[in-house]
């Protein structure tokens, strides 16, 4: 009797489970994609300062005096000093190795940066330019950016989840179905990629610095988003 009621127990549940499969809805997963291009309206600048010398006072001193000029000389562009910071200051000794596989110390080293945050596009050249006349001597980075990014964030995300339906309601129809339900939504990804087509060179010799100034083009910044949606069909 046991062994009757544990096999017909056995068999109600393979019942339940088969009957909830049956009346389960097919799935259909797919992938959206979305991108919007945009033109950048914000440029962050970082040029270098790198000063050498036999004596290590005279390398922070020398240092300082070539920053406070540069900052000094942006200021002057009309760039707000909220929107210029410094900073990865590094003193290091400087050592020379011998023909023997000996080294000797040599010298100092001081580096510092100075970054520019700058929304007027036209001033990007002019900045790189008047910062190189003025003691700096590296050009670290250049990139462009949107100062209301989350809005067109926001387009691409949207335009992946329509692509994502898109896809899902032209391969229903393809099976004689249509979507009654949304199983569930994941956000695979969604940024800004660096821009498309830009462009820096300096278009002179270092001698005629003064006479030209470096063209910018920033090109097209790319927003793209990506999602994974279950759509639920109909039986």
């Amino acid at each position: 009797m046991k062994i009757f009621s544990l096999t017909l127990m056995i068999v109600m549940m393979v019942c339940a489970t088969t009957f909830a499969e049956e009346l389960r809805p097919p799935i259909i997963s797919v992938t959206g994609e979305g991108i919007v291009e945009a033109t950048p309206d914000r440029a962050t600048i970082s040029v270098g300062v790198l000063t050498r010398d036999k004596n290590p006072s005279e390398v922070q001193s020398a240092n300082a005096r070539v920053a406070t000029s540069v900052i000094n000389s942006i200021v002057a562009l009309g760039i707000e000093r909220k929107n210029i910071s410094t900073g990865n200051y590094n003193f290091n000794p400087v050592y020379r190795h011998l023909d023997n596989g000996k080294r000797i110390l040599d010298g100092y080293e001081a580096s510092n940066s100075v970054t520019i945050i700058v929304d007027n596009l036209n001033l990007v050249g002019k900045i790189i330019d008047t910062a190189l006349n003025h003691g700096a001597n590296r050009v670290d980075s250049l990139n462009f950016g949107l100062r209301n990014k989350n809005s067109y964030q926001d387009e691409a995300l949207r335009l992946a989840v329509l692509d994502a339906k898109r896809k899902a309601e032209i391969t229903a129809a393809t099976l004689g179905k249509y979507i009654v339900n949304v199983r569930n939504v994941s956000i695979n990804s969604n940024h800004i990629s660096t821009p498309q087509n830009y462009k820096m060179a300096r278009s002179m010799a270092m001698e005629d610095a003064g006479n030209f100034e470096t063209p910018i083009e920033s090109g097209t910044l790319q927003c793209s988003a990506s999602v994974h949606v279950e759509f639920e069909l109909n039986r």
